[in-house]
């Protein structure tokens, strides 16, 4: 579907807001290729066991505990417990971006599934939503928060803001219109209720307030659309109008017809697709950690003698890295230093690096110390955020190598086994190893299962 179609023939072009409220509308599960539904489900079981991993996590327990007085009829995941659409979305959005392991989108510049799973399975469950329905939200949900991506980035994420939070707030309102069948006209003001929404300073990352922003955007999803589909109006330019979205937020940088001219045309999920992450921590680092877990399995005796390392990193990175030695374990997943320390020691990279008291590890800070990082070197034109890592040996180098992108990226996409065995790894954490194969079995079936079923397989406990 094109930003021509959703302009229609006859008349002025739709402007932004418009012609995304009139592709949510219009979009459907028939008319979408068989590799996005294949995607889709991909992508909803990659964050539901990163979710399910996350639901144990303080700020999942604490988001939970303000709902403890509420009863509803939506399930929090790897919860006894059941709460309204709008809490459950809140923390079962907290669970997905918990342990930064969620997907991400080069478009969108954040985590697209993290906020919109959530809002598309809790509102889902409470309406009674097929498969079929959740998979074509979601699409929608998707296309619409990384669409909007092309339009504003990278100024937006310069300026600051958390594009988890602001993009998809927006995005997971146009799923839950979809979920809803809300018309066009309502379609665009749950996008424009969820613009005033959107919010999600990136200053909070390392804080537990960076997963709440993908609960909070899950949370405001469901509340758009459901203020919509109640009669509250919002203005039809919300998104590029006079003091709109894109003039707040991205200024005369914005791009809208990026997001017009591809709406659709391909689907988000194929082109440029979803990037899978393998490590628990900020994406920008997974091809230099890719590069030292390769360096440790091949070079382990070398390694013992190092002298020198140095990483070079893209000013994106060093825009969001932290610098001071991390006091806990979610600055950790920001400290260049750290992360690469623990890839070269262990050879692997995994949820219990990033406990609080992984950072006491002497070995580690011993050659954390050790490392020099280089923001902003001077890499080829179009490929921001390459990555370099350097090693010497008695002033021999014994490893040197740049990289543009990280396994799990479309171009080195990681293969079925892998999939599996991070599903595995993650929601073993919360359910037993039985509940967690049925679970993934059904998320990878056809048809794709029910919200209610789903909701049944995600309440399993150890």
């Amino acid at each position: 579907m094109s930003a021509a179609s959703c302009a229609r023939e006859v008349g002025p072009p739709l402007g932004l807001t418009r012609a995304f409220a009139a592709f949510v509308q219009s979009a459907a599960f028939d008319r979408m290729p068989v590799s996005v539904h294949a995607e889709a489900q991909r992508a909803i079981a990659d964050c539901l066991g990163g979710a399910l991993a996350g639901a144990g996590e303080p700020v999942a327990i604490q988001a939970a505990r303000l709902a403890e007085t509420d009863t509803g009829p939506c399930t929090l995941w790897a919860q006894p417990r059941r709460a309204s659409a709008r809490d459950a979305a809140l923390i079962n959005g907290c669970a997905a971006h918990a342990h930064a392991i969620d997907d991400t989108n080069e478009s969108m510049r954040g985590h697209p599934s993290a906020p919109i799973v959530p809002a598309v399975l809790a509102l889902g469950e409470e309406i009674g939503a097929t498969g079929r329905a959740l998979i074509e939200a979601y699409v929608v949900g998707v296309e619409v928060a990384a669409k909007l991506g092309l339009a504003v980035n990278d100024r937006h994420s310069q300026l600051g803001w958390h594009t988890t939070c602001t993009l998809g707030a927006v995005g997971a309102a146009g799923s839950c219109a979809k979920l809803l069948g809300l018309d066009e006209m309502r379609t665009v003001h749950a996008l424009g209720i969820a613009a005033s929404m959107a919010a999600g300073l990136r200053v909070n990352f390392g804080s537990m307030t960076k997963p709440l922003h993908a609960g909070l955007a899950a949370h405001n999803g469901v509340l758009a659309a459901r203020l919509a589909e109640a009669g509250v109006t919002a203005s039809d330019q919300a998104l590029e109008g006079h003091e709109g979205f894109l003039a707040l937020f991205c200024g005369d940088d914005a791009r809208p017809q990026r997001a017009l001219a591809t709406l659709g045309q391909p689907f988000e999920l194929v082109g440029p697709g979803i990037v899978y992450k393998q490590y628990p921590t900020c994406s920008l680092m997974h091809a230099l950690v890719d590069m030292a877990i390769e360096t440790r399995a091949h070079r382990l005796p070398e390694l013992l003698g190092v002298s020198r390392i140095r990483c070079g990193i893209s000013t994106r990175l060093g825009a969001a890295r932290k610098t001071a030695w991390p006091t806990s374990g979610m600055e950790a997943k920001f400290h260049v230093e750290y992360c690469v320390a623990v890839a070269l020691l262990c050879g692997t990279q995994g949820l219990s690096d990033f406990v609080d008291a992984a950072l006491e590890r002497p070995d580690v800070r011993a050659l954390a110390q050790r490392i020099e990082v280089a923001p902003g070197i001077d890499f080829p034109a179009g490929n921001g955020d390459f990555a370099e890592l350097h090693i010497e040996v008695n002033g021999q180098t014994v490893f040197h190598d740049r990289r543009a992108k990280p396994r799990g990226h479309p171009s080195q996409p990681l293969s079925d086994a892998e999939h599996r065995d991070k599903f595995m790894a993650c929601a073993s954490l919360a359910m037993d190893g039985a509940a967690a194969a049925e679970l993934l079995s059904a998320l990878r079936g056809t048809p794709f299962p029910d919200a209610r079923t789903l909701g049944r397989l995600l309440a399993a406990t150890r």
